[in-house]
């Protein structure tokens, strides 16, 4: 009798203290965040238990999709026909305001000033969110996109030196060779289509910054880092699928049909990475991105699961970071070139000043004397 006491007190005590647990995982803590952030003005839109504000994103985007049309957009402003909850929590709570995903509480700025004090704080205590690590973590890993502290500062110190401008100047024909290859793909499509074709710009920008990026890290492996290229997209697409469940708690270790997905295409990307590793192990070094994150790790204090973890996680956010910000600066560049035809029409003058009427492909000196095409990122930002 005194041990079926015993044996039911456990279980009530064990279900009380994971009550407790889960309360001040759900609740307080959550609470605490959005009390400290009411204190300093900072308010939001109301989150409702495990959803947080996903149903009213949810509802937010069926209405604006019900009620586009095939007509062409009178404004510019993007951001508001895809993100219109913001633009509504925006006019709402201000600039800056707080809201939730399931369980992680966001903090949403628009505040030209307070944003490049974020993006210019270079101290450690910083860090970045740590839901990105948990939560993203099939895409980006523990690589130095989600790093913090010591950790991000070590991968900081291995990678930076090899993107720095001198090294970049080494990497111009890479890029002038797969700029040749996009501009034939398009030329070849315009000539099979008696002169006029429609082009998708992004998506020949985006494979145009994959096969630059699969060239620089992987050398001589470059066809196998063009295979990881491409799932590496399908990894990003899966991702994007289940943004809307990120937060809420427990739902990235379930079994469902996007999760098995995300899974199955980390384990292909990580299997791929290695197999180039234990090739390039096995014959002469080469001078790329690959070969320094190899020596980085060898050299490290890491035992082999960490060694490999560390290689593929670094692997793959040189790819994100690298190929997704370059194809899309660029194709905003183009768009903004093509809406501004004076400023089109200088830079092409510019170019074939620089360049000769023959046409010759830049190098990174006659890029340094082009001060119009340096001058299009900040055209990009003053015109947005």
């Amino acid at each position: 009798m005194a041990l079926v006491f015993l044996i039911s007190l456990a279980v009530v005590v064990t279900f009380l203290a994971l009550l407790e647990l889960l309360y001040s995982g759900l609740v307080l803590k959550p609470e605490r965040l959005r009390s400290a952030l009411r204190k300093q003005g900072i308010r939001g839109p109301g989150p409702s238990l495990l959803l947080g504000n996903i149903s009213e994103i949810r509802k937010s985007r069926s209405t604006t999709v019900r009620a586009s049309t095939n007509e062409p957009p009178l404004f510019h402003n993007c951001a508001a026909t895809l993100f219109p909850f913001f633009e509504q929590w925006r006019k709402q709570y201000g600039p800056v305001f707080v809201f939730s995903l399931g369980n992680t509480q966001i903090l949403y700025v628009s505040q030209a000033d307070v944003v490049r004090e974020i993006t210019t704080c270079t101290s450690l205590e910083f860090g970045k969110p740590s839901y990105q690590q948990r939560e993203l973590g099939p895409l980006l890993g523990q690589g130095i996109l989600t790093s913090n502290g010591k950790v991000w500062a070590h991968q900081r110190k291995i990678l930076a030196p090899e993107l720095y401008t001198d090294k970049v100047k080494g990497m111009m024909s890479l890029i002038a060779e797969s700029t040749t290859v996009l501009l034939s793909s398009w030329k070849s499509r315009i000539e099979k289509e008696v002169g006029v074709a429609e082009i998708k710009i992004d998506e020949g920008m985006r494979s145009f910054s994959g096969d630059v990026i699969s060239r620089a890290c992987f050398g001589s492996n470059y066809s196998k880092g063009a295979e990881i290229f491409l799932r590496l997209r399908a990894l990003q697409e899966a991702m994007s699928k289940k943004s809307l469940s990120i937060g809420i708690p427990g739902m990235r270790y379930m079994p469902t049909k996007k999760n098995r997905e995300a899974w199955a295409l980390e384990k292909d990307v990580r299997n791929l990475i290695l197999e180039i590793v234990k090739e390039r192990k096995e014959t002469a070094h080469e001078k790329d991105l690959l070969q320094m994150v190899l020596e980085s790790a060898e050299n490290s204090n890491l035992g082999q699961d960490a060694m490999d973890q560390f290689i593929v996680d670094n692997c793959k956010n040189i790819y994100l970071a690298g190929y997704e910000t370059t194809a899309v600066s660029a194709t905003w560049c183009l768009m903004l070139l093509a809406a501004n035809k004076e400023w089109q029409d200088r830079v092409r003058a510019e170019v074939l000043e620089v360049c000769g009427s023959a046409g010759c492909i830049p190098d990174a000196d006659m890029l340094r004397k082009m001060k119009l095409v340096s001058q299009l990122p900040v055209f990009h930002h003053r015109i947005y």
